[in-house]
């Protein structure tokens, strides 16, 4: 009996560790800004990146930054340890 032969159908495999699938709710201005990111990496390099693969990327980033994150109290105070400045507050938009 031969072994059964996957198949090429679907997204290729891009994980090499385990991984979990989650949902999170952005804010629209977060995810605005995922895609203009995408959209300016895509015509810098001419390569594809997925709003997912940049939230990773920017996971991994405050991972190996060895900052402690356990002190953080709220959004406000991660923004603070990674970059050193306090958190810009967002503009609202105005209303006519």
């Amino acid at each position: 009996m031969t072994p059964a032969k996957s198949s090429n159908r679907g997204r290729p495999i891009v994980h090499t560790e385990p991984w979990a699938k989650i949902t999170v709710v952005l804010l629209d201005r977060h995810v605005a800004y995922l895609d203009r990111l995408a959209i300016d990496i895509r015509l810098r390099h001419g390569k594809a990146i997925s709003r997912a693969e940049i939230i990773r990327g920017l996971i991994e980033a405050a991972f190996q930054s060895g900052v402690d994150l356990s002190e953080a109290d709220s959004i406000g105070t991660l923004v603070e340890l990674l970059t050193g400045s306090p958190m810009k507050t967002p503009k609202k938009p105005s209303s006519r």
